[in-house]
């Protein structure tokens, strides 16, 4: 295991093999372009990161190719690699195809739940409730995706499972655009206790009704935030 640097940043120990090696740069480029760290349209610094990290740029060309086809990155001629500008069609996309592929998760983990994830959805509940004030931090990026992975893995390993993550990093990305919003960070909480609840008790039709609510939410709060910042860039 790698440990993880407060903030998202920073070489940390090296992996022990190249494919891990090659997940934790990933992981490390892709919490800056969530977070915002590598912002929209911005080049991602490859020289730099390779120096930062203390690798070569393989592993890094490794890391970008997966991002990209996450849709978190896009390679552009004469340019590079630059991040990915935030877009209401990618936006409602990605929403979309979550939708549906994450209730069939939440199902399946309240129709055959287990102590193993039950735990592991209480830990990342109370992580999120310890970081919610600062929602656009590392520890609550990998709190909230915790507690969401934690019942993925109850869908089974396969395609499935692919796509949710896939997708869930597009959405968050957009979820965490912008300045935090205390009501619907208090909001998003208390959703996320009632999922909790309802795959605790075994009720696969009230967490995909849980969820659907949760989901449709936080699409309706991105595409406000990514509206109002687009107004805002035709004032200036």
């Amino acid at each position: 295991m790698v440990s993880q640097s407060p903030h998202g940043r920073g070489a940390l120990p090296r992996p022990a093999t190249p494919e891990t090696l090659v997940e934790y740069v990933t992981e490390q480029v892709r919490n800056r372009i969530i977070l915002g760290q590598l912002k929209p349209g911005e080049r991602v610094p490859l020289y730099g990161l390779a120096e930062e990290f203390g690798i070569s740029r393989i592993p890094l060309r490794e890391a970008l190719r997966q991002l990209e086809a996450e849709g978190l990155v896009d390679n552009v001629p004469r340019r590079g690699t630059v991040v990915r500008e935030l877009s209401r069609r990618d936006l409602v996309d990605a929403f979309t195809m979550l939708a549906t592929i994450e209730v069939t998760a939440a199902e399946r983990a309240a129709a055959a739940t287990d102590e193993e994830t039950l735990e592991r959805l209480r830990e990342a509940s109370l992580r999120m409730r310890r970081h919610g004030r600062d929602r656009v931090s590392v520890e609550m990026l990998l709190a909230h995706r915790d507690f969401h992975f934690a019942f993925f893995d109850r869908a089974g390993q396969g395609i499935l499972l692919h796509h949710l993550r896939m997708l869930w990093h597009t959405c968050e990305r957009y979820v965490m655009h912008g300045m935090p919003d205390p009501d619907r960070q208090e909001s998003s909480r208390l959703e996320h206790v009632e999922l909790l609840d309802c795959i605790e008790q075994g009720d696969s039709e009230a967490a995909a009704e849980v969820l659907r609510h949760h989901l449709q939410a936080s699409l309706d709060f991105a595409l406000s935030r990514l509206e109002s910042g687009e107004a805002s860039a035709r004032m200036r």
